[in-house]
């Protein structure tokens, strides 16, 4: 059998509700997902069936309740490192403009600023944002964001790609670019 690149193995959350502590709901229970390498899945369902909550625990976010996480084979803790991750709200941080946000990731791993900058505009462009890098998150749309967004996350080349509801602001000729672009990758 096959290592899976990510394993969900009955996978319960439990949380404790916001207007008392004492009573507990459980978003998610007993699940399991194995994904293997090179496969692109969806997970679809209605609003609060608990499809952000397996992204998270899948990311390292959120541990579960009960069950195990693993990662080619080897159990998670903490931060998955080899996923990126496009959260559904805004990620982009404000103080920064696209180009600065797409490269953040490769500062943080200690790429040269110039090598970062140049990877940066060309995710850019791949996204159709050629020529908006010195742009703020406040100046860009909502499906303008998206994709910087979905920039910041595949410059880094991740083993790994979970995106929550990616495609939800955009129209509809941006979303077709960006569902051909991922699965050009």
């Amino acid at each position: 059998m096959a290592v899976a690149a990510l394993a969900l193995e009955n996978i319960t959350c439990t949380f404790a509700a916001r207007d008392n502590r004492s009573q507990r709901y459980t978003a998610v229970k007993d699940t399991t997902l194995r994904i293997e390498p090179g496969e692109f899945v969806s997970v679809v369902g209605p609003t609060g069936c608990g499809k952000s909550t397996l992204l998270n625990v899948g990311a390292g976010l959120l541990a579960p309740s009960a069950g195990t996480v693993s990662v080619f084979g080897e159990p998670l803790t903490g931060i998955n490192r080899r996923a990126g991750y496009m959260f559904q709200a805004d990620a982009l941080m404000p103080c920064r403009s696209a180009i600065d946000n797409v490269m953040a990731g490769l500062a943080f791993h200690g790429v040269p600023q110039q090598e970062a900058r140049a990877k940066a505009e060309e995710w850019l462009k791949r996204v159709g944002l050629g020529g908006f890098g010195d742009r703020y998150p406040h100046q860009l749309s909502g499906g303008m964001r998206k994709r910087v967004a979905m920039a910041q996350t595949l410059i880094l080349d991740p083993d790994i790609i979970l995106m929550d509801e990616l495609f939800s602001a955009l129209d509809i000729q941006t979303r077709q670019l960006m569902e051909n672009e991922l699965l050009d990758l």
